[in-house]
């Protein structure tokens, strides 16, 4: 008999599960909030366009600090539509993937004949007369019928039946999907993370708009880029270990406190980092850059109240905790998380490839388990 999955959310672990699904023989309903389509090869233009971010999102970045706007991918691919396709892996899960990499070392990127490649358009591309997929459509709850996830119901008040549904909207959408259909799941929210990042900007001084080269020192990672008529340096703590929440409000809108640099050795680390790449780029016109001996004002400023350049939440739905080995949430029949909320710590770097070997891995586990059959 024909099993019906439901995925909900087409980024970049949502679009590796939907095809490997397919492929499996399983009948495959993905539903995706923002849009279809290709996306320019520039990737400041493509976060532009409407329906690759979600719309309005915004988070606190330290404890009790301000409000701020937050990157989060959306439309097929997600985040891999519109990130720079740094390519380094890292545990726990290492299975093969199939994204075409070009580049040398710290600086491999996604890349298929030198143009960005999004994971939807390497995995579910070849797939689609497999998949039906509804994009610029938004999931409101998982259903439950007997105690049993049964579907979704969308925002039009149409429910889309599944024998299993997949929630793969992103670490900070999943365990706000979950929170919103009822499920009192202990852990869940908890262990919210991501990198530390701020940007020292500087007038270009002749770099191609082209420009972005990365570099690593220990548990800190610097890339450079040009943003518009500007050079942006900026240092990431990617071993961080402070960690945040993730909750609900009375309208069901997410209330998400990543409580960065909360632990002094983080901030320490991040500090000395900022330290140096000020003092190494002293010869250049700063825009916005810490005065000398006041980097630490700076750095908790700049960390509290304006818009990361690195967007890469994890957490929220943790393996062990919230979710068993297989992505199934504890307690609850055939509902299955499979994204970035379920590392039970963040990646030690940028978080696409880990969470492509993450979605690899728990289909290979469905099916090993007998979970999947046409």
């Amino acid at each position: 008999m024909e099993q019906h999955w439901t995925v909900v959310g087409g980024g970049v672990a949502g679009s590796v599960i939907a095809a490997r699904l397919a492929e499996a023989g399983a009948a495959v309903t993905l539903v995706e909030l923002g849009v279809d389509g290709a996306t320019p090869d520039d990737m400041h233009e493509a976060a532009q366009i409407p329906g690759r971010t979600i719309d309005g999102l915004r988070v606190r970045r330290v404890e009790g600090g301000p409000y701020v706007s937050y990157t989060a991918g959306s439309g097929l691919g997600g985040g891999s539509a519109i990130n720079a396709g740094l390519a380094s892996s890292t545990g726990p899960f290492f299975l093969q993937h199939r994204l075409p990499v070009e580049g040398e070392g710290i600086n491999q990127r996604v890349r298929r004949n030198g143009s960005r490649a999004s994971v939807a358009e390497v995995y579910l591309n070849a797939l689609r007369s497999k998949v039906e997929i509804r994009s610029s459509t938004k999931v409101e709850r998982v259903v439950m019928n007997d105690a049993q996830t049964c579907g979704v119901e969308l925002n039009s008040g149409e429910i889309v039946e599944a024998d299993r549904v997949v929630v793969c909207t992103g670490a900070l959408m999943s365990p706000l999907l979950l929170m919103k259909s009822g499920f009192a799941v202990e852990g869940l929210g908890r262990r919210l993370q991501d990198h530390p990042s701020v940007a020292l900007r500087y007038s270009n001084d002749g770099l191609p708009s082209s420009t972005l080269t990365a570099h690593r020192a220990g548990g800190v990672q610097v890339i450079e880029t040009v943003v518009g008529d500007e050079v942006w340096v900026v240092p990431a703590l990617m071993r961080p270990t402070s960690t945040g929440v993730i909750g609900a409000n009375d309208d069901g809108e997410i209330e998400a406190q990543f409580r960065l640099c909360q632990n002094a050795g983080d901030q320490e680390l991040l500090l000395a980092a900022v330290t140096k790449v000020a003092a190494d780029h002293a010869r250049r016109e700063g825009i916005d850059v810490p005065r000398p001996g006041r980097e630490g004002e700076w750095l908790m400023d700049r960390l509290a109240s304006t818009t990361p350049v690195y967007s890469h939440a994890t957490g929220g739905c943790c393996m062990g905790e919230v979710t068993d080995r297989l992505g199934r949430v504890k307690g609850i029949e055939n509902l299955f998380v499979a994204d970035s909320s379920v590392f039970p710590a963040i990646p030690s770097v940028n978080p696409m490839i880990p969470t492509v070997q993450l979605a690899e891995t728990l289909s290979d586990r469905w099916r090993d388990a007998g979970l999947v059959s046409g």
